[in-house]
């Protein structure tokens, strides 16, 4: 597990085993030599080892030349956001998203706001592995500023949005309960909801530097946020990751939905205002076919990574995308995944149809959807692409992302994980007995005889 992993998703690895402050020194030093000439802007996350990894990228980054502006804690897509509008050559969200605290990460962000594209990350990569690195003389050394705006800057762009009505959301009279898991989400929490005009209370919004349950908002770690929608008989609970660019969705019932329905709800809600393309990657529920079909659009599938997403967005003029795990993009704001928007999306839509979010849910068509990890190489994956191909004989074969099977109403896929040293086996069926067997049956191929 202590492996340095370097991906579309950035470079991120356990602190003080293959992750240290000097590897972030060196490959901060070697985005600065890859980047063109400008300053860089960078913020992070709230866990326990942010300080000094972001010391030692500001570091390499002064080191190779660069002024730097540190937005502060905040979350990865108001760095993506300050960086699109802010003229930066570059940005560095310090941050591990939803990997455990022992974690922390580089999301490297170019200067159109966007994350690096593979090619661009493995140019990056190839800097930092020859030490190729440019240090300048004392005289060239770079600035360090700081700017913490961007995060009220981030508010007004999200309540500016043609389809977001503050005064609309305020007039609809509803109550939620805000689970900040302990992130980036408690710098922009109070203001942002504040500004919406909605009754509401935060938990786990203290900063501690651990945090305090599982950062990755699956139903399994939500428990809290469940039991604080009951007592407070809420409209919806809202559950961000620790870099708040995923979000995931309690109901007025204090039941999680799932990471899947804030994509699809959030989408649904968007193109039923305007009209166009809407690109999601292989891995997301089949929950999106349903709504693209519904508003009469093409639906394109994409690689798992934010940047894969936002490549077909740009190619196809799409109006929506987004990843299943929570991760809404919406292009008029920025082409990043954006918690803070989709809340306030999913909020526009609860006060726009005045149904209840419970309501919304069971008007998409119901899926079960199984996550499996199993601690398999990305080359393991690749020997067993052929064996698998046996296993589901007639199945619809897409190999752009491991291999995803698909038939009418079902698929299961494997890939390896961009973010953690293992592959992950996920499912989804009309019913729970199709996607354990699709899961099972995947998962045979890799057991030792």
């Amino acid at each position: 597990m202590s492996n340095l992993l370097i991906s579309v998703s950035g470079i991120r690895g356990v602190v003080g085993e293959s992750f240290t402050a000097d590897v972030a020194l060196r490959y901060s030093g070697a985005f600065a030599s890859y980047l063109k000439t400008g300053s860089v802007a960078i913020g992070g996350d709230t866990r326990r080892t942010g300080p000094m990894i972001k010391a030692a990228c500001i570091a390499g980054l002064l080191g190779g030349g660069r002024d730097v502006v540190d937005i502060g804690v905040c979350p990865t897509p108001t760095v993506e956001l300050a960086v699109k509008e802010g003229g930066f050559a570059g940005g560095i969200a310090v941050t591990a998203s939803h990997n455990p605290d022992q974690y922390n990460a580089l999301k490297l962000i170019g200067p159109d706001g966007l994350f690096l594209s593979e090619k661009q990350g493995n140019r990056v990569k190839e800097i930092y592995e020859k030490n190729l690195m440019k240090n300048v003389d004392w005289a060239h050394v770079g600035s360090l500023t700081a700017d913490t705006s961007w995060v009220d800057i981030h508010i007004q762009r999200i309540l500016g949005l043609d389809i977001i009505s503050p005064d609309q959301i305020k007039s609809a009279g509803l109550k939620a309960v805000i689970d900040c898991g302990g992130g980036a989400a408690i710098a922009m929490a109070e203001k942002f909801f504040s500004a919406l005009g909605i009754e509401f209370e935060l938990i786990h919004s203290e900063r501690s530097g651990m945090f305090p349950r599982g950062p990755e908002p699956v139903p399994e770690n939500l428990n809290d946020l469940c039991a604080a929608v009951k007592k407070a008989d809420a409209d919806i609970g809202l559950a961000f990751d620790p870099d708040a660019d995923r979000l995931a969705l309690v109901s007025d019932l204090a039941e999680p939905l799932g990471e899947e329905y804030t994509l699809a709800l959030g989408a649904r809600y968007i193109l039923s205002q305007e009209r166009g393309p809407m690109a999601v990657n292989l891995s997301s529920s089949l929950m999106n076919e349903f709504v693209a079909g519904e508003a009469g659009v093409k639906l394109y599938r994409t690689k798992v990574g934010e940047r894969n997403v936002t490549e077909r967005l740009k190619k196809s003029i799409c109006i929506v995308g987004g990843e299943g795990n929570g991760g809404l993009i919406y292009p008029k704001l920025h082409y990043g995944r954006d918690a803070f928007m989709a809340a306030a999306v999913i909020l526009q839509y609860l006060a726009v149809s005045r149904k209840k979010i419970s309501r919304l849910a069971v008007e998409l068509p119901g899926y079960v959807m199984l996550k499996r990890k199993i601690g398999v190489t990305r080359r393991m994956v690749e020997s067993k692409i052929r064996v698998l191909e046996k296993k589901f004989p007639g199945g619809r074969i897409d190999k752009a992302d491991g291999i995803r099977i698909s038939g009418d109403g079902w698929w299961v896929q494997i890939r390896a994980s961009n973010t953690e040293p293992i592959a992950r086996i996920m499912s989804e069926a009309s019913d729970i007995a199709k996607a354990e067997s699709l899961i099972s049956a995947a998962g045979s191929v890799f057991k030792k005889k």
